[in-house]
């Protein structure tokens, strides 16, 4: 059964090295390079996102790279959710 406050995130979503068409959601200029769960999974903690990770699912358009996936509670929309994953990984890269 399809929960309607829950919404997925795969980390093709968020992947600059991805084309429109291969899966990324967001402008390549906000988005990040080769995104991983974890990376996301911490993003989504502090935006306060409840994250759960399901590790061993796979992006149906490229299943044979096991992605992962990450569901989150949906406090906005996904756009936004997406937007604000993007940032918050970018600049937690740039501090380190």
């Amino acid at each position: 059964m399809k929960d309607e406050n829950r919404t997925i995130i795969w980390p093709v979503y968020l992947d600059s090295k991805k084309t429109k068409s291969e899966g990324r959601k967001i402008p390549k200029e906000q988005a990040v390079s080769s995104p991983k769960i974890r990376e996301i999974t911490q993003a989504a903690k502090k935006l306060r996102l409840n994250p759960s990770v399901e590790k061993y699912k796979s992006y149906p358009a490229s299943w044979w790279e096991g992605s992962g996936r990450i569901i989150v509670d949906k406090k906005m929309s996904k756009k936004e959710i997406l937007i604000k994953l993007s940032n918050l990984i970018n600049s937690s890269r740039k501090d380190k």
